[in-house]
């Protein structure tokens, strides 16, 4: 399982008292669909691994506007923080398993232990990187390639059914918001792909990837 492959990688090297105070510490909190596990300025009160399901992170703009900074998928770390508030909301988008360790116990635990931090910094990298993969996305790919690379990350993630397939849990307005385009131009580039043999749709939520080599290729963010 994805979650188990995270947390051998939280508690590497990390000492046997350690690893049995962070467990016993922990909770698992279920999320229905569409629900908040915590909503943009609220109090950083824990740090969450996600076990199922898959889950949004949005931040809006104090006009109002959204903007979808990602999604995440089993195995993922979310809660990482420097301050005292979250900058950002994590809402569900199918029923989802979170398991959650209180924020004053982790960076207690963290303190006690070189290998927790190393391994906790190492993740956090791991999170700027992609953060740094979806920039250069948004800045420099046409609206098709945007869609490809979306596809890509989540293909990337071997969390569908069959092999060559993408589910999308999410809706074309949420892709819009993460892609930075119109929900309008998300359809126009879907429905391109599809024209040109490089996907096949198969219902509002799930996109089979006739070409994969092509996704691979538009959706790149190697920069060459």
């Amino acid at each position: 399982m994805a979650f188990a492959r995270f947390y051998n990688r939280l508690i590497d090297g990390v000492e046997d008292t350690i690893v049995t105070q962070l467990e016993a510490a922990s909770i698992v909190r279920t999320l229905s669909p569409h629900s908040y596990l915590f909503d943009q300025y609220s109090e950083a009160r824990g740090v969450y691994v996600l076990e199922e399901g898959v889950i949004m992170i949005e931040r809006s703009s104090a006009a109002g506007r959204r903007q979808i900074l990602g999604f995440s998928y089993p195995g993922d770390f979310i809660g990482l923080t420097r301050e005292n508030h979250f900058e950002y909301s994590v809402q569900s988008l199918t029923e989802a398993a979170i398991r959650e360790f209180p924020m004053t116990e982790f960076n207690r635990l963290m303190e006690l232990s070189l290998a927790l931090k190393s391994n906790v910094n190492r993740v956090g990298g791991s999170v700027f990187s992609h953060a740094l993969d979806q920039v250069f996305a948004l800045g420099q790919k046409k609206a098709h390639e945007r869609v490809c690379y979306l596809l890509q990350e989540i293909h990337n993630r071997g969390v569908a059914d069959e092999s060559d397939c993408v589910d999308l849990p999410m809706t074309r307005q949420d892709i819009a918001d993460y892609l930075g385009l119109t929900m309008e131009t998300v359809s126009r580039a879907m429905r391109r792909l599809k024209k040109d043999g490089v996907i096949d749709i198969e219902g509002y939520d799930h996109v089979r990837l006739l070409r994969p080599d092509v996704i691979a290729d538009f959706g790149s963010v190697s920069g060459d």
